[in-house]
């Protein structure tokens, strides 16, 4: 496929349904609750790339291919390249403070550099850019993904694949959301007008509150039938 930029965004991520199979946003909310927390961040992530203006290239669940996360990410980077593209910068939707300002600055990080990372708060990544040139499959696919030691694994493959110390340009670092309680702390971080902030609060709330009026409903029909029951029993007759 020819293109008009030798750099893209490659989105790999789950689709809402599938997110929510191994995250929990809140353990106070139902799945369904859940679901609309995971498909409102995707929309956001998919809002601030589309705001920077480079090419989008998705792989979602129903695209990913292999058996472990490793091999699905190395074959979604591998069909990006496959392609057509020359740098491919590749995001996931589970951080919210990915700004567009993240992703000029890795696009520019590219064209001096073989790799770019942004690491991700609790030892992951948030971003991983990486040039053609510093592309093995086999070896990426093999790095210990999914733990705490993922950016110490990245650094060992960048200067394996360049053989120095400097061998990638390092974003700052940013918090993901894996678990509730990074998204308590993230909304906590967020500005109180933030898009995204008041998305989350109404999902939350909304749900809270319709459970609210339904308690509030039930004992109000629950005392106005005991109230009924006593206005029908015999006058109190002292002895």
């Amino acid at each position: 496929m020819s293109t008009t930029s030798d750099t893209a965004i490659l989105l790999f991520a789950h689709a809402a349904a599938h997110e929510v199979k191994s995250k929990t946003f809140s353990s106070w909310h139902s799945a369904h609750v859940n679901q609309k927390i995971a498909k409102v961040l995707l929309k956001h992530t998919i809002r601030t790339i589309n705001k920077s203006g480079i090419p989008c290239f998705t792989v979602f669940t129903e695209q990913q291919k292999g058996r472990t996360f490793g091999e699905r990410l190395a074959n979604a980077f591998q069909d990006a390249f496959q392609a057509g593209y020359q740098r491919v910068i590749c995001v996931g939707s589970d951080c919210p403070a990915l700004s567009q300002a993240d992703l000029q600055q890795a696009k520019v990080a590219l064209q001096g550099h073989r790799m770019v990372v942004g690491p991700a708060s609790d030892g992951g990544a948030y971003l991983i850019g990486l040039h053609i040139d510093s592309f093995n499959p086999e070896a990426f696919a093999m790095l210990n993904w999914q733990t705490e030691q993922v950016m110490q694994e990245l650094s060992i493959y960048a200067f394996r694949q360049e053989a120095r110390l400097d061998a990638f340009e390092l974003l700052q670092e940013k918090a993901d959301i894996d678990t509730k309680e990074d998204l308590s702390f993230i909304l906590q971080q967020l500005p109180l007008l933030n898009r995204l902030r008041r998305q989350i609060l109404f999902i939350l709330t909304k749900k809270a509150a319709k459970e609210h009026v339904l308690r509030g409903l039930l004992q109000y029909r629950l005392g106005k039938h005991i109230l009924n029951l006593l206005l029908r029993a015999p006058p109190f007759q002292p002895q």
